[in-house]
Formats: C-alpha cells, structure tokens, sequence
C-alpha cells in the first residue's frame, strides 16, 4: 500500500476524482486536506464515501480573509459526529498571504488549540519565518509528536528542532527536483519521523499538475535517497501513518 501523508483530492475536477478512485482501489490511502471550510465540506464527502480517503480540516493563511469564528465550531461539530476526520491542517504562516503576520498568527493559534481540544494531530504549513513558528509551536505543545511539517523543504538546522521534539516531516514530490538542501534533510530524518506526500494537484512535476497517483515517483525516489528497499519504506511509512493519524490500514 502507498500512502499520500497530504493531498487535496477536494482540489480536482470531477472527473480527476472519479479516475483516481477508479485507479487507486486497494492499493492506495490518502489523506485530503481542506484549505477552508467549503473544501472542508467537499472532502468529507469524499472521504466519507472512498474508504481509501481520510480527511484533513485545515484553514490555509492564503484563505485568511474568509475565516469567522463560527468556522472552528462548525470544525468541532463535524469532528464529533464523522471518525474519517483524522487531523488538523494544514494551518500555518505563509508570506504571499493577504493578512499581516500578527492577524495570521491569531488564525494559526485557532487551530492550534482545536487541534488539542479534539485530539488530532496538526499538519503545519510553514512558508515563512521559520523561527517564528516553531516559537508559537513551543508555547502551546511540549513535543512535536503530534505535528507533522508538510512539503518539507528547509535545511538539516531547522531539520534538527523539529527531530529534537519528535515530529514528523513529510516530503512531497519537490524532492523529484533534487535541491541539495531538500535532499540532505530526507537523508537526515529518521525513518520513524518520516511521512510522503504529492502535495497535489498544487506540487507541479515539469510545470504540470500533479495526481495523488504520483506518491509512487515519491516512494521511489525517497527509497534511493535513503538507501532503504522499496517494500521496506512502505512498511515504515504505513507504521508511521498509522500512528501519527490512528488509521488502522490493515
């Protein structure tokens, strides 16, 4: 079994879907995750009716501007009542987002705390000041073992901080690209810490979309970086999902 750790299957075309839930039968698991409360809805319903998909509620700081409060007890309500539901994410800070820092990390905090109330795991989006989300992580968890870092793509030194409180780090189909930085990481992350991802339809392979399909080419590469057989990965990372999102797969 091949295990996409974050996708957004809520992303595709209809017909996308209902290919790759034709292609994917037993052979696949993903995890959906949502960047806002409609696409929030959108995988549910689709995890609800694959047995292959789960779902991520998540709240992306580009989609800042369309949060109200009501949006996490709406999250709240729908955890309670649906088990398919196995984290929160991706939340996080981003850069190229419309609201300041200060308001993004109000949002972020939101969902830091729903991710402790409901005790799911958090799924992290980081694509901006490094030290700065590790320091609101560090006020709010005592260890990372519950947090995975999504799309991976810093050096071995934020690698470290991460590793130091247990978390999980999970790469995605940029390690295709063969950037140094991104390849010593995977080298350095324990097998124990490590989750695979696509990242898709939004991670582009030769400036092209990507599917969910795609975790394999990850698989496949992460297995020569690291120097470990292709079966024996699958085995890990199972583990490792299994785990972090308390998804029995067998």
């Amino acid at each position: 079994m091949l295990i996409d750790a974050h996708a957004h299957i809520n992303s595709l075309s209809e017909f996308q879907k209902k290919e790759l839930i034709v292609n994917s039968a037993s052979d696949y698991l993903f995890i959906d995750v949502s960047i806002d409360s409609e696409s929030a809805l959108q995988s549910l319903c689709l995890s609800q009716e694959n047995a292959c998909i789960y779902t991520s509620l998540g709240f992306h700081p580009i989609n800042g501007k369309k949060f109200s409060p009501d949006v996490v007890e709406k999250y709240k309500t729908l955890i309670r009542n649906n088990r398919k539901i196995v984290a929160i994410g991706e939340v996080g800070l981003d850069y190229k987002a419309e609201l300041e820092s200060q308001e993004q990390q109000r949002l972020f905090l939101e969902f830091l705390k729903l991710s402790k109330d409901c005790g799911l795991p958090l799924i992290i989006h980081n694509r901006w000041h490094n030290d700065l989300i590790l320091d609101i992580l560090n006020e709010n968890f005592s260890t990372y073992e519950n947090i995975v870092f999504h799309c991976f793509s810093e050096d071995k030194e934020f690698l470290s901080k991460i590793l130091e409180k247990n978390g999980y780090v999970s790469f995605s189909l940029n390690i295709l690209r063969g950037k140094k930085k991104i390849i010593e990481s995977l080298k350095m992350v324990p097998l124990e810490r490590l989750l695979l991802e696509t990242d898709s339809p939004y991670m582009r392979i030769n400036g092209q979309c990507s599917s969910p399909l795609d975790i394999e080419k990850v698989y496949n590469h992460a297995a020569k970086e690291k120097n470990i057989p292709f079966p024996e990965l699958c085995r890990v990372i199972r583990s490792n999902v299994e785990n972090v999102f308390g998804i029995k797969t067998s």
